[in-house]
């Protein structure tokens, strides 16, 4: 299996071969990387993403687990067409693809993503008062809008809720770590204290709400996470709706869900609806199965 780098950290080490870093810098030597690997592994089999392109002789499986956006190249929407089998993590990124009018092949089999096994866990307490940011963040300016719909949030709604954001926070934004001590309201802000994944996992598991900045990222894998952990998933809104920017749209949410519980299990219902619960040992033997009769 060949994934971007960005996905390394989502599926087991031992399926990925990594290109050297250099390679995504210069398209034709990404390719002649590429050439030399799959000549040396020769496999009977390579799972990629639309968009990468491997020689003829080699049998390729697509494997789309990321929103399409607006547009797809010319060459992807080709590529999908002329598949003999495609791989789609969930029924919410077929509805999308199919409304974009996207030509599929004939045989789509929906495989939904493997989780990590400490995410086979189910909570044993009721909630806690904290929303876990999750997911890849865009950009400083995606972390202040968060911060803003909180504080939205938090003036019209006297709580205890906190937010928690990840360790690559302050690796990644240290400036925007350093705002956080002018903020109104940081005593409810927590930069993530978990150190294992074993950890990270029973705290999302006890968070009231998770909460994706970038809609883009990983949203298969973050929605079918939650709806294992019976958690709620939020997303930062990218644009104004109905005169409503991002931040207000983030704001009414946060005020839904804590005000809701009713609404709460809603939204956990619909994103269980999307993703059949299966364990991992299931979900790759239905990919399996796929690799086998396509």
């Amino acid at each position: 299996m060949l994934a971007p780098l960005r996905s390394s950290t989502l599926i087991a080490a031992c399926l990925i071969k990594v290109l050297p870093r250099s390679g995504y810098y210069f398209p034709f030597l990404r390719y002649c990387l590429l050439r030399q690997q799959l000549n040396a592994l020769k496999p009977d089999l390579l799972i990629t993403e639309p968009g990468v392109q491997v020689p003829k002789s080699v049998n390729q499986l697509l494997w789309i687990s990321q929103p399409c956006g607006t547009s797809l190249s010319k060459k992807v929407v080709q590529q999908i067409a002329d598949s003999k089998i495609i791989v789609i993590s969930s029924v919410l990124l077929l509805d999308q693809y199919t409304k974009l009018q996207y030509s599929f092949p004939d045989k789509v089999a929906i495989v939904p993503p493997v989780l990590a096994p400490v995410y086979e866990i189910q909570p044993l307490q009721p909630p806690s008062l904290y929303i876990k940011i999750v997911g890849t963040i865009p950009g400083e300016a995606a972390l202040i809008n968060a911060l803003k719909a909180f504080s939205l949030f938090k003036r019209r709604q006297q709580s205890e809720l906190q937010f928690i954001f990840s360790q690559d926070t302050a690796t990644l934004f240290p400036a925007f770590v350093q705002k956080l001590n002018s903020y109104k309201y940081k005593a409810a802000v927590v930069i993530n204290p978990a150190q294992t994944l074993e950890q990270d996992a029973h705290q999302e598991a006890g968070a009231y709400a998770l909460l994706t900045l970038g809609a883009n990222d990983q949203l298969d894998f973050q929605y079918r996470k939650a709806s294992q952990l019976q958690v709620p998933l939020l997303l930062l809104p990218e644009k104004e709706t109905a005169g409503a920017t991002p931040i207000d749209q983030l704001a009414e949410q946060l005020m839904r869900v804590y005000k809701d519980e009713s609404y709460r299990k809603q939204l956990v219902a619909t994103q269980q609806s999307l993703f059949l619960l299966l364990d991992n040992q299931t979900a790759f033997n239905q990919l399996l199965a796929t690799v086998k009769n396509g």
